[in-house]
């Protein structure tokens, strides 16, 4: 009976993330991140003082290849909210992964259902 309840509690919430796992159309897998350099120039305010900062959206393609793209100030805001709303978006398919597993783990997925996933993949 217990095993029926937890598996029963397993289902909804899996139920639960997957409708809320929605992709939007706008994220992104990548960082954004800051670095400050130095020009070099003699006369520049940089060279006594805080250096120029710089926002960077880095992604990494197929193959191991990271890709680096210098963002001007007014789309870093964007670029973060893309970033974090794939996070989110990631977060919830791990959830959803951990509870199939622990599914798989106590063999709770009936063997018409994993025939019908082959079939569909």
């Amino acid at each position: 009976m217990a095993n029926d309840n937890l598996r029963s509690r397993l289902e909804h919430r899996r139920a639960e993330l997957a409708r809320a796992l929605r992709a939007p159309e706008t994220f992104l897998r990548a960082s954004v991140f800051t670095r400050t350099r130095r020009c070099g120039g003699a006369t520049c305010r940089c060279a006594k003082g805080k250096g120029h900062t710089t926002a960077y959206l880095a992604t990494n393609h197929p193959g191991g290849k990271t890709e680096q793209i210098s963002l001007p100030p007014d789309l870093v805001p964007e670029a973060r909210r893309w970033v974090a709303a794939y996070r989110r978006w990631w977060r919830s398919a791990e959830k959803i992964s951990a509870i199939n597993l622990e599914l798989f783990r106590r063999r709770w997925i009936e063997p018409s259902k994993l025939r019908a996933a082959r079939r569909g993949a």
